[in-house]
């Protein structure tokens, strides 16, 4: 006689509450850190848009220093040729020297356009100006002008001149010769550059040797 032998059967496993627990946590502990992530990726690009914003800012101040300088240099050499122009005795320069046009009817030596670079390209040997002067260097930094002879003008005492006639021996209506002036200066860095453009009246000779 054999005996009886009860089926096998599997009871369903559950969890107990410490796993479920345990569970629970770690995805929990996988959200903030992904939320961890996030934020501080957003924090580091924060940062890198305030460091580029600071650089730019910087650049620029800089630039703008840079200008500025430049255009003071360029001033002091307007001034220089200006004296230069006074300083005169004939207008025998005017399409026959370095730095001197002459842009009168019938000219054959018209004034370079001052925004072509091989207006103000430098001798390689010399290191002085193809086509312009060089002005006196003020902390190193050289400016460079031209000339460009217009003809005559007649100009009178009444508002027409800011200047004294008299230091022309002249009181009345008086017939001068004008010229426009192109100036050139780098910045410190040489990055930038400021040109300055002038039309002065003189009478060469009339200042007997100049503005001394």
């Amino acid at each position: 006689m054999t005996g009886y032998i009860a089926p096998s059967t599997s009871l369903p496993q559950f969890e107990t509450g410490s796993e479920v627990s345990m569970i629970s946590i770690s995805k929990q502990s996988g959200a903030v850190l992904f939320l961890s992530l996030v934020i501080l990726l957003v924090l580091t690009l924060l940062a890198m848009s305030g460091m580029q914003g600071s650089v730019m800012q910087e650049r620029m101040a800089t630039a703008q220093r840079d200008g500025m300088l430049a255009l003071e240099i360029a001033e002091r050499a307007m001034f220089e040729a200006e004296a230069a122009l006074d300083g005169l005795s004939n207008l025998d320069d005017f399409g026959t020297s370095k730095g001197f046009y002459e842009s009168t009817a019938g000219s054959s030596t018209p004034a370079p356009s001052p925004f072509a670079a091989g207006t103000w390209s430098k001798d390689t040997g010399t290191g002085e100006p193809d086509n312009a002067i060089s002005a006196s260097a003020v902390d190193g930094v050289e400016a460079a002008y031209f000339f460009d002879y217009k003809g005559k003008v007649t100009l009178d005492s009444e508002g027409q001149l800011p200047r004294d006639l008299g230091q022309y021996g002249a009181e009345t209506p008086t017939e001068f010769d004008y010229a426009r002036i192109v100036v050139r200066a780098p910045g410190p860095s040489g990055n930038s550059a400021r040109l300055l453009e002038g039309f002065y009246v003189f009478v060469p000779g009339g200042l007997a040797g100049g503005n001394e």
